[in-house]
């Protein structure tokens, strides 16, 4: 098999818990100008690829304002119609990274790309609760493994002091993916309706599912799969590259494992697929609800996805800070507890109040924590999982922790049924997202105490 190359980031500093480990020398002005160059061609194709792959798995919330009236959707179902997805994605995450490990990230997620992008667009012919469900749950096995994927990719490239900076901008996708998608979908659902034939909700899946399969073919040509075939780079700066990374591979040996059997049998894979599992659950339940909690203050759907954009232009701002802190001080436990624990807060300060300026003050601290925190989360398995393990290593968490993507948007759907208020289902997620934050604090006791945080 072919192997892609190693998983290299890890934790570094003693602060606030975080485990020492062994530090790679300082970049020389060759490897540094390599690696700028490498951060400057593939970032923004990192960055495209996940932004379309938001929009995508996301844009329902949009469509939801004038879809679930069409297809006659109770709060519940659509709840369901959302979830199912993380089920499609979880069941083919982990064979979706072996097979990429085997082919490599040029062609597998090229071919992610194309087959998402067909499903989203297919979308658009839903017919009621059970068809919308069948094809929610075959984007996820389309577009399954990817966002592992590209984290896996990323740290084939970039050593692990500039991580957490990579991965803030690859996240940007996601505050990007609402800054731009929200007004474009409210435009299309108030000016679309009965254009061709066809309702406004259809046609925002048939041009939103449209540009992915138009990147797949720029991915396929551009991307390259480790930096010793970078025909881009000199090959003074391909050797030097590449023998950096091996130092960063073998500096990381030293504290974890490779084998893909060592790390199903290792609790902190588990533990940490189950913090990332209540930290889904606020992402998604946040994410496809809120453009209804925004709407029963009776915006038009324009103006609604306006709106929208509000908390992620702030969190993209406070995300690419908060990450940068993040690499400069080594510290990643608290990074990530504190704007969990922001993320929780408001939730609260969303429901607390029916002016509409104290719940999107509430909706946008949450946006805050969520984009803040999830970066940081990235780095957290890094001094442990390495080589071909690392690929699967990362499946198996995202995995646990997408299927809080299923329990997300359904129990606050199924909250809203039962008690017929909104502000309900922001109260539950404030609460489940809490217990992301407590798991990684006990978690980081426990590797203060056990050498090798086992």
């Amino acid at each position: 098999m072919k192997h892609v190359e190693e998983y290299n980031h890890t934790l570094a500093g003693t602060d606030a818990g975080v485990m020492p480990i062994p530090q790679h020398a300082d970049i020389s002005p060759l490897e540094s100008r390599a690696i700028s160059k490498a951060r400057w061609r593939l970032m923004p194709l990192v960055l495209m690829m996940y932004l379309l792959a938001f929009i995508d798995r996301s844009n329902i919330g949009m469509a939801a304002l004038t879809m679930n009236q069409f297809l006659g959707l109770t709060p519940q179902q659509f709840g369901f119609a959302v979830g199912i997805f993380s089920f499609g994605y979880i069941l083919f995450e982990v064979p979706s990274n072996v097979l990429l490990a085997r082919y490599g990230a040029r062609f597998w997620l090229a071919r992610i790309m194309i087959t998402w992008g067909v499903i989203s667009m297919a979308m658009a012919f839903a017919q009621g609760a059970v068809s919308l469900s069948i094809l929610r749950f075959l984007l996820g096995v389309a577009e399954a493994g990817l966002a592992p994927g590209i984290v896996f990719y990323l740290t084939t490239w970039f050593p692990r002091k500039e991580l957490a900076r990579v991965f803030s901008i690859y996240y940007l996708g996601v505050p990007l993916a609402a800054i731009i998608a929200n007004p474009i979908s409210g435009y299309i659902l108030d000016n679309f309706h009965q254009v061709g034939g066809l309702e406004s909700w259809q046609w925002l899946f048939l041009i939103e599912g449209f540009p992915p399969i138009i990147l797949s073919v720029v991915v396929f040509l551009y991307l390259t799969d480790k930096p010793a075939s970078a025909s881009w780079l000199s090959p003074e700066e391909r050797d030097a590259y590449q023998k950096l990374m091996e130092k960063e591979q073998r500096d990381t040996l030293t504290v974890g494992h490779s084998g893909l059997k060592a790390m199903f049998k290792d609790r902190r894979v588990w533990i940490l697929g189950l913090a990332y599992f209540f930290t889904v659950i606020g992402l998604t339940g946040l994410g496809f609800w809120m453009p209804q909690f925004i709407k029963r203050f009776d915006y038009s759907d324009t103006v609604v996805g306006l709106l929208g954009t509000i908390p992620y232009i702030v969190g993209a701002v406070a995300m690419c800070w908060w990450s940068n802190h993040s690499d400069k001080t080594n510290e990643r436990t608290w990074h990530f507890i504190l704007p969990s624990i922001l993320f929780s807060v408001g939730f609260v300060v969303a429901a607390i109040s029916d002016s509409p300026v104290i719940s999107m003050l509430g909706l946008t601290l949450s946006t805050v924590g969520m984009l803040a925190c999830v970066p940081t989360f990235y780095t957290l398995p890094a001094s442990f999982l390495t080589n071909q393990g690392s690929a699967g290593g990362l499946a198996l968490i995202n995995s646990i922790g997408n299927i809080g993507g299923f329990f997300g948007p359904f129990l606050v759907g199924l909250t809203i049924s039962l008690t017929g208020k909104s502000q309900n289902g922001l109260y539950l997620l404030s609460i489940l997202v809490l217990f992301s934050p407590l798991l990684i604090y006990l978690l980081s006791k426990s590797r203060r105490q056990v050498a090798g945080w086992r």
